[in-house]
C-alpha cells in the first residue's frame, strides 16, 4: 500500500494548520504523541494525506513543497525504485531504516516514509490530496510515478500531464515546466463552488477560475506566495485520455 504525502515546508505553521482545517483536513496525532519530533504535523484529507515541516523564517525550504510518500512497503517500493533509470536511492542515516529519499534524473526528491500512526475521518470527503511534480521530463516522472505504485488515470493527448492515483489514498501527477519543482495541491471531487464557500466562511480569500480542463478553485496562501490549487475532478476529456493500465 502506499499513499500520497505530499509536504508542505513553512515558519507559519499555525496559520497552515487553519488553512488546512478550513479546507476539510483533520489533524492525526502530533509525532510528539507518538515519541517522535514535532518539526511534523500530519493531515488527513478524504483522499491522501499533507504533511506540514516546521522550519524557520529565512530558510530556504520556507514556503517550498516536496514530494510525500507513505507505504508498508519500504523496502518493496525503494527496490522499484533502484531499478528506473536514472533513479538514486537512499536510506536516511538517523531514521532507524523508516525513512528513504529517491533523488529522479531531473533532479526532484521525492521522500518515503513508514505510515503515520492513527487513523481520523477528514470533514470533507471530496478532497484528495495531490502531489504535483513539476518537470522537463513527464514521461520520466510518470515511469517513476508507476515504480512507485501508483496507477495512472489521465494524461493529456500532448504528453504535458499524468495524473495517478494512490491505492492507499491520494494523487500525484507530473507537469510539464522548465526544472524540476513540486507543489502542494489538491482534487475536489464534485462542484468546487461548495468548497469555496466554506473557506470564505473561515476567512480565507480564493477565486474561482474557469481553465480548459476544468474549474480551479485558487486559495491565498499564509505565506502570500502563489495561490494553491484546488482543481475540480476532471470530467471532460477533450484533450485528454483516461487510463485503465
Amino acid at each position: 500500500m502506499i499513499i500520497s504525502r505530499p509536504v508542505q515546508y513553512t515558519s507559519r505553521v499555525g496559520e497552515y494548520r487553519a488553512l488546512l482545517r478550513a479546507l476539510g483536513l483533520v489533524e492525526l496525532p502530533t509525532e510528539a504523541e507518538t515519541g517522535g519530533s514535532d518539526v511534523w504535523t500530519v493531515f488527513q484529507a478524504g483522499s491522501g494525506r499533507v504533511a506540514l515541516h516546521a522550519v524557520d523564517a529565512g530558510d530556504p525550504l520556507d514556503g517550498g513543497a516536496a514530494l510525500g510518500f507513505e507505504t508498508d512497503e519500504l523496502d518493496a517500493v525503494a527496490g522499484r525504485l533502484a531499478q528506473a533509470s536514472g533513479v538514486e536511492v537512499r536510506r536516511f542515516a538517523r531514521s532507524d531504516g523508516k525513512a528513504i529519499e529517491a533523488v529522479a534524473a531531473d533532479g526532484q526528491h521525492l521522500f518515503l516514509l513508514a505510515p503515520t500512526p492513527g487513523q481520523v475521518t477528514a470533514e470533507v470527503a471530496e478532497l484528495a490530496a495531490l502531489a504535483l511534480w513539476v518537470t522537463p521530463d513527464v514521461a520520466g516522472a510518470a515511469y517513476v510515478l508507476n515504480g512507485l505504485g501508483l496507477r495512472g488515470t489521465v494524461a493529456s493527448d500532448g504528453g504535458g500531464w499524468y495524473q495517478a492515483s494512490a491505492d492507499g489514498g491520494g494523487l500525484a501527477a507530473a507537469h510539464d515546466g522548465t526544472e524540476a519543482s513540486a507543489q502542494l495541491s489538491f482534487e475536489y471531487d464534485g462542484d468546487v463552488q461548495a468548497l469555496q464557500g466554506r473557506l470564505e466562511a473561515h476567512g480565507i480569500g480564493c477565486a474561482l477560475v474557469d481553465e480548459s480542463y476544468g474549474r480551479t478553485l485558487l486559495v491565498d496562501r499564509p505565506d502570500g506566495g502563489d495561490p494553491l490549487w484546488v482543481n475540480e475532478r476532471q470530467t471532460d476529456l477533450y484533450g485528454y485520455v483516461a487510463l485503465n493500465a
